[in-house]
Protein backbone atom coordinates (compact mmCIF):
# COMPACT_ATOMS: atom_id res chain seq x y z
CA UNK A 1 0.00 0.00 0.00
CA UNK A 2 2.98 2.27 0.39
CA UNK A 3 4.02 2.20 -3.19
CA UNK A 4 0.23 2.70 -4.34
CA UNK A 5 -1.31 5.63 -6.52
CA UNK A 6 -1.82 8.10 -3.42
CA UNK A 7 1.90 7.55 -2.10
CA UNK A 8 4.43 10.66 -2.53
CA UNK A 9 6.44 10.18 -5.88
CA UNK A 10 9.59 10.80 -3.59
CA UNK A 11 8.72 8.25 -1.29
CA UNK A 12 7.86 6.29 -3.92
CA UNK A 13 11.44 7.02 -5.57
CA UNK A 14 12.90 6.31 -2.35
CA UNK A 15 11.80 2.82 -1.65
CA UNK A 16 12.68 1.92 -4.86
CA UNK A 17 15.94 2.84 -4.64
CA UNK A 18 16.37 1.54 -1.36
CA UNK A 19 14.75 -2.03 -2.69
CA UNK A 20 17.48 -1.98 -5.85
CA UNK A 21 20.63 -1.72 -3.57
CA UNK A 22 19.45 -3.90 -1.09
CA UNK A 23 19.02 -6.91 -3.43
CA UNK A 24 21.91 -6.09 -5.19
CA UNK A 25 23.92 -5.87 -2.45
CA UNK A 26 22.69 -9.37 -1.16
CA UNK A 27 23.26 -10.61 -4.84
CA UNK A 28 26.99 -9.98 -4.98
CA UNK A 29 27.56 -10.16 -1.20
CA UNK A 30 26.53 -13.56 -1.51
CA UNK A 31 29.33 -14.42 -4.17
CA UNK A 32 32.27 -12.34 -2.14
CA UNK A 33 32.65 -9.44 -4.14
CA UNK A 34 35.57 -6.96 -2.40
CA UNK A 35 35.80 -3.50 -2.44
CA UNK A 36 38.64 -4.04 -4.34
CA UNK A 37 36.74 -5.53 -6.70
CA UNK A 38 33.94 -2.58 -6.91
CA UNK A 39 36.86 0.06 -7.37
CA UNK A 40 39.03 -1.84 -9.63
CA UNK A 41 38.26 -1.80 -13.12
CA UNK A 42 41.58 -2.33 -14.94
CA UNK A 43 41.37 -6.20 -14.31
CA UNK A 44 38.03 -6.52 -16.87
CA UNK A 45 40.54 -5.34 -19.87
CA UNK A 46 43.42 -7.42 -19.86
CA UNK A 47 43.89 -7.06 -23.48
CA UNK A 48 41.10 -5.44 -25.32
CA UNK A 49 40.64 -5.69 -28.99
CA UNK A 50 39.28 -2.80 -30.94
CA UNK A 51 38.00 -4.76 -33.83
CA UNK A 52 36.07 -7.22 -31.53
CA UNK A 53 34.97 -4.29 -29.53
CA UNK A 54 33.61 -2.60 -32.35
CA UNK A 55 31.94 -5.65 -33.83
CA UNK A 56 30.23 -6.09 -30.92
CA UNK A 57 28.64 -2.83 -30.77
CA UNK A 58 27.38 -2.36 -34.20
CA UNK A 59 26.23 -5.95 -33.75
CA UNK A 60 24.19 -4.97 -30.77
CA UNK A 61 23.03 -1.32 -32.43
CA UNK A 62 21.78 -4.25 -35.22
CA UNK A 63 20.14 -6.76 -32.29
CA UNK A 64 18.06 -3.29 -31.70
CA UNK A 65 17.18 -2.63 -35.03
CA UNK A 66 15.75 -5.68 -35.61
CA UNK A 67 13.67 -5.85 -32.71
CA UNK A 68 12.49 -2.54 -34.00
CA UNK A 69 11.60 -4.24 -37.03
CA UNK A 70 9.91 -7.21 -35.49
CA UNK A 71 7.60 -5.09 -33.85
CA UNK A 72 6.75 -3.17 -36.80
CA UNK A 73 5.68 -6.09 -38.47
CA UNK A 74 3.90 -7.29 -36.04
CA UNK A 75 1.71 -4.10 -35.93
CA UNK A 76 1.41 -5.01 -39.53
CA UNK A 77 0.14 -8.40 -38.99
CA UNK A 78 -2.48 -7.47 -36.50
CA UNK A 79 -4.11 -4.90 -38.47
CA UNK A 80 -1.95 -1.84 -38.33
CA UNK A 81 -0.37 0.48 -40.99
CA UNK A 82 2.37 -0.24 -42.60
CA UNK A 83 5.81 1.09 -41.09
CA UNK A 84 9.11 1.34 -43.15
CA UNK A 85 12.54 0.23 -41.43
CA UNK A 86 13.01 3.80 -39.95
CA UNK A 87 9.67 4.66 -38.83
CA UNK A 88 9.46 2.00 -36.98
CA UNK A 89 13.41 2.08 -35.61
CA UNK A 90 12.22 5.83 -34.31
CA UNK A 91 9.47 4.85 -32.38
CA UNK A 92 11.03 2.17 -30.74
CA UNK A 93 14.15 3.53 -30.07
CA UNK A 94 12.57 6.79 -28.59
CA UNK A 95 9.52 4.26 -26.50
CA UNK A 96 12.57 2.49 -25.17
CA UNK A 97 13.94 5.46 -23.22
CA UNK A 98 10.77 4.72 -20.75
CA UNK A 99 12.52 1.47 -19.94
CA UNK A 100 14.89 4.06 -17.78
CA UNK A 101 12.42 4.62 -15.84
CA UNK A 102 10.92 2.76 -12.83
CA UNK A 103 8.64 0.24 -13.74
CA UNK A 104 8.14 -1.61 -17.19
CA UNK A 105 4.95 -0.22 -18.79
CA UNK A 106 6.49 3.47 -19.97
CA UNK A 107 8.05 1.79 -22.63
CA UNK A 108 4.53 0.18 -24.02
CA UNK A 109 2.83 3.42 -23.29
CA UNK A 110 5.83 5.59 -25.51
CA UNK A 111 4.81 3.21 -28.09
CA UNK A 112 1.39 3.72 -28.16
CA UNK A 113 1.55 7.61 -27.94
CA UNK A 114 4.42 7.77 -30.82
CA UNK A 115 2.24 5.85 -33.08
CA UNK A 116 -0.72 7.52 -33.03
CA UNK A 117 1.29 10.69 -33.99
CA UNK A 118 1.77 8.51 -36.74
CA UNK A 119 -1.57 7.09 -37.35
CA UNK A 120 -1.81 3.64 -36.18
CA UNK A 121 -3.96 2.22 -33.62
CA UNK A 122 -2.44 2.70 -30.03
CA UNK A 123 -3.88 -0.16 -29.10
CA UNK A 124 -2.37 -2.12 -31.75
CA UNK A 125 0.27 -0.83 -31.26
CA UNK A 126 0.55 -1.63 -27.20
CA UNK A 127 -0.43 -4.98 -27.87
CA UNK A 128 2.29 -5.20 -30.76
CA UNK A 129 4.67 -4.22 -27.62
CA UNK A 130 3.50 -6.62 -25.40
CA UNK A 131 3.43 -9.66 -27.39
CA UNK A 132 6.58 -8.48 -28.87
CA UNK A 133 8.12 -8.58 -25.22
CA UNK A 134 6.45 -11.61 -24.18
CA UNK A 135 8.17 -13.54 -27.08
CA UNK A 136 11.48 -11.87 -26.34
CA UNK A 137 11.04 -13.21 -22.71
CA UNK A 138 10.85 -16.53 -23.92
CA UNK A 139 13.55 -16.72 -26.29
CA UNK A 140 15.73 -15.03 -23.04
CA UNK A 141 14.68 -18.22 -21.41
CA UNK A 142 16.14 -20.58 -23.81
CA UNK A 143 19.16 -18.61 -23.52
CA UNK A 144 19.22 -18.62 -20.23
CA UNK A 145 18.30 -22.19 -19.39
CA UNK A 146 21.54 -23.29 -18.64
CA UNK A 147 22.83 -20.95 -16.48
CA UNK A 148 19.60 -21.21 -14.50
CA UNK A 149 19.22 -24.62 -14.57
CA UNK A 150 22.89 -25.05 -13.28
CA UNK A 151 24.59 -26.34 -16.50
CA UNK A 152 26.32 -23.32 -17.90
CA UNK A 153 30.05 -24.23 -18.35
CA UNK A 154 29.14 -28.05 -19.06
CA UNK A 155 28.45 -27.85 -22.89
CA UNK A 156 26.10 -31.33 -22.95
CA UNK A 157 24.26 -30.05 -20.22
CA UNK A 158 23.91 -26.93 -21.59
CA UNK A 159 22.35 -28.51 -24.85
CA UNK A 160 20.29 -30.58 -22.76
CA UNK A 161 18.83 -27.42 -20.60
CA UNK A 162 18.34 -25.76 -24.00
CA UNK A 163 16.85 -27.89 -25.60
CA UNK A 164 14.28 -28.67 -22.68
CA UNK A 165 13.25 -24.76 -22.42
CA UNK A 166 12.90 -24.08 -26.03
CA UNK A 167 10.78 -27.26 -26.31
CA UNK A 168 8.53 -25.84 -23.06
CA UNK A 169 7.82 -23.16 -25.17
CA UNK A 170 7.24 -23.91 -28.55
CA UNK A 171 4.39 -26.17 -27.13
CA UNK A 172 2.92 -23.38 -24.98
CA UNK A 173 3.85 -20.81 -28.56
CA UNK A 174 1.28 -23.56 -30.13
CA UNK A 175 -1.74 -23.64 -28.24
CA UNK A 176 -3.23 -20.20 -29.16
CA UNK A 177 -5.76 -20.01 -26.01
CA UNK A 178 -2.72 -19.75 -24.01
CA UNK A 179 -1.50 -16.59 -25.99
CA UNK A 180 -5.03 -15.46 -25.84
CA UNK A 181 -5.10 -15.60 -22.11
CA UNK A 182 -1.83 -13.75 -21.76
CA UNK A 183 -2.91 -10.71 -23.63
CA UNK A 184 -5.79 -10.76 -22.34
CA UNK A 185 -3.64 -10.41 -18.48
CA UNK A 186 -1.50 -8.16 -19.77
CA UNK A 187 -4.29 -5.35 -20.65
CA UNK A 188 -6.51 -6.17 -17.75
CA UNK A 189 -3.26 -5.45 -15.88
CA UNK A 190 -2.12 -2.35 -17.81
CA UNK A 191 -6.02 -1.64 -18.02
CA UNK A 192 -6.15 -0.99 -21.32
CA UNK A 193 -8.76 -2.58 -23.69
CA UNK A 194 -8.44 -4.55 -27.28
CA UNK A 195 -10.56 -3.16 -30.10
CA UNK A 196 -11.11 -6.29 -31.57
CA UNK A 197 -10.44 -9.57 -30.15
CA UNK A 198 -7.09 -11.16 -31.14
CA UNK A 199 -7.16 -13.99 -33.60
CA UNK A 200 -4.09 -16.27 -33.69
CA UNK A 201 -3.45 -19.74 -34.80
CA UNK A 202 -0.50 -21.99 -34.03
CA UNK A 203 1.60 -21.04 -36.40
CA UNK A 204 1.89 -17.19 -34.83
CA UNK A 205 3.00 -18.29 -32.02
CA UNK A 206 6.05 -20.76 -33.19
CA UNK A 207 6.68 -18.09 -36.26
CA UNK A 208 7.19 -15.35 -33.61
CA UNK A 209 8.65 -16.92 -31.07
CA UNK A 210 11.56 -18.39 -33.60
CA UNK A 211 11.92 -14.38 -35.33
CA UNK A 212 12.93 -13.28 -31.38
CA UNK A 213 15.13 -16.48 -31.02
CA UNK A 214 17.22 -15.39 -33.61
CA UNK A 215 16.74 -11.87 -32.21
CA UNK A 216 18.44 -12.91 -29.08
CA UNK A 217 20.97 -14.82 -30.97
CA UNK A 218 22.45 -11.45 -31.39
CA UNK A 219 22.44 -10.36 -28.76
CA UNK A 220 23.76 -13.43 -27.50
CA UNK A 221 27.26 -13.29 -30.01
CA UNK A 222 27.43 -9.44 -29.45
CA UNK A 223 27.69 -10.01 -26.05
CA UNK A 224 30.05 -12.81 -26.58
CA UNK A 225 32.12 -10.67 -28.86
CA UNK A 226 31.99 -7.98 -26.28
CA UNK A 227 33.39 -10.18 -23.46
CA UNK A 228 36.50 -11.86 -25.64
CA UNK A 229 36.84 -8.26 -26.95
CA UNK A 230 38.16 -7.20 -23.33
CA UNK A 231 40.55 -10.14 -23.40
CA UNK A 232 38.36 -13.00 -21.67
CA UNK A 233 38.09 -16.33 -23.76
CA UNK A 234 35.25 -17.73 -21.87
CA UNK A 235 32.90 -20.35 -23.63
CA UNK A 236 29.98 -19.36 -25.75
CA UNK A 237 27.34 -21.32 -23.83
CA UNK A 238 28.48 -19.66 -20.57
CA UNK A 239 28.48 -15.94 -21.84
CA UNK A 240 25.24 -16.37 -23.72
CA UNK A 241 23.41 -18.28 -21.46
CA UNK A 242 24.80 -15.67 -18.58
CA UNK A 243 24.14 -12.46 -20.11
CA UNK A 244 20.22 -13.78 -21.20
CA UNK A 245 19.79 -15.03 -17.47
CA UNK A 246 21.06 -11.58 -16.12
CA UNK A 247 19.04 -10.23 -18.26
CA UNK A 248 15.58 -11.78 -17.37
CA UNK A 249 16.14 -11.66 -13.52
CA UNK A 250 16.71 -7.95 -14.08
CA UNK A 251 13.90 -7.56 -15.93
CA UNK A 252 11.86 -9.22 -13.40
CA UNK A 253 12.99 -7.18 -10.98
CA UNK A 254 9.92 -4.69 -11.67
CA UNK A 255 11.29 -2.08 -9.08
CA UNK A 256 14.29 -1.12 -10.49
CA UNK A 257 14.50 0.99 -14.13
CA UNK A 258 16.13 -0.97 -17.28
CA UNK A 259 17.34 -3.83 -14.07
CA UNK A 260 19.77 -1.08 -13.21
CA UNK A 261 21.90 -3.08 -10.39
CA UNK A 262 20.05 -6.52 -10.44
CA UNK A 263 20.51 -7.38 -13.60
CA UNK A 264 24.62 -6.58 -12.82
CA UNK A 265 24.44 -8.36 -9.47
CA UNK A 266 23.60 -11.59 -11.14
CA UNK A 267 26.20 -11.26 -13.75
CA UNK A 268 28.63 -10.92 -11.63
CA UNK A 269 27.29 -14.20 -9.86
CA UNK A 270 27.36 -15.69 -13.47
CA UNK A 271 30.47 -14.77 -14.58
CA UNK A 272 32.69 -15.10 -11.18
CA UNK A 273 33.30 -18.99 -11.78
CA UNK A 274 35.51 -17.81 -15.02
CA UNK A 275 36.51 -14.17 -14.43
CA UNK A 276 37.39 -14.10 -10.45
CA UNK A 277 37.33 -10.33 -9.11
CA UNK A 278 37.46 -9.33 -12.56
CA UNK A 279 33.32 -10.48 -13.05
CA UNK A 280 32.60 -6.77 -11.59
CA UNK A 281 34.04 -4.78 -13.73
CA UNK A 282 33.09 -6.75 -16.90
CA UNK A 283 29.45 -6.36 -16.01
CA UNK A 284 29.77 -2.23 -15.10
CA UNK A 285 31.40 -2.73 -18.35
CA UNK A 286 28.56 -4.51 -20.05
CA UNK A 287 26.02 -1.92 -18.66
CA UNK A 288 27.91 1.07 -20.60
CA UNK A 289 28.13 -0.57 -23.15
CA UNK A 290 24.46 -1.28 -24.00
CA UNK A 291 23.63 1.60 -22.56
CA UNK A 292 25.82 3.70 -24.76
CA UNK A 293 24.96 1.59 -27.64
CA UNK A 294 20.98 1.78 -27.18
CA UNK A 295 21.25 5.80 -25.79
CA UNK A 296 23.24 7.65 -28.48
CA UNK A 297 20.67 6.83 -31.31
CA UNK A 298 17.87 7.25 -29.08
CA UNK A 299 18.56 10.26 -28.33
CA UNK A 300 18.60 11.24 -31.85
CA UNK A 301 15.60 9.78 -32.77
CA UNK A 302 13.72 11.23 -29.38
CA UNK A 303 15.35 14.60 -30.39
CA UNK A 304 14.09 14.65 -33.64
CA UNK A 305 10.49 13.47 -32.30
CA UNK A 306 10.45 16.78 -30.44
CA UNK A 307 11.26 18.52 -33.26
CA UNK A 308 8.69 17.29 -35.06
CA UNK A 309 5.93 17.76 -32.67
CA UNK A 310 6.98 21.08 -32.29
CA UNK A 311 6.53 22.33 -35.98
CA UNK A 312 3.67 20.52 -35.53
CA UNK A 313 2.49 22.66 -33.27
CA UNK A 314 3.31 25.65 -35.06
CA UNK A 315 2.08 24.58 -38.37
CA UNK A 316 -1.62 24.22 -36.61
CA UNK A 317 -1.34 27.33 -34.86
CA UNK A 318 -1.06 29.26 -38.17
CA UNK A 319 -3.60 27.49 -39.90
CA UNK A 320 -5.72 28.50 -37.04
CA UNK A 321 -4.60 32.38 -37.11
CA UNK A 322 -5.53 31.96 -40.93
Amino acid sequence: MILGRGSRPWLRRFLQMALTVAVTWLVVNRVGVTLDDVLSIQPAVPNPSTLLLTSSAVLLLSGFIASAWLWGHMVLELGGQALGLISATRIVFSANLGRYLPGKLWQIAGLAVLSGRGGVSRTVAATAGILGQAFALAAVGVFAAPVLMGAGRNELEGGVAVLAALFLFVVLASIPGVLGSFVSLAFRITRMSLDQQLEVGCLFGLRWLGWHLLNWTIYGISFGLFVHGLGFPVGWLTLVSSFAAAYLLGYLAVFTPAGLGVREGFLIVFLRPDLAGAAVGVALLTRLWMTIVELLPAGGFALWEIVRTRQRHEIGSRSGKL
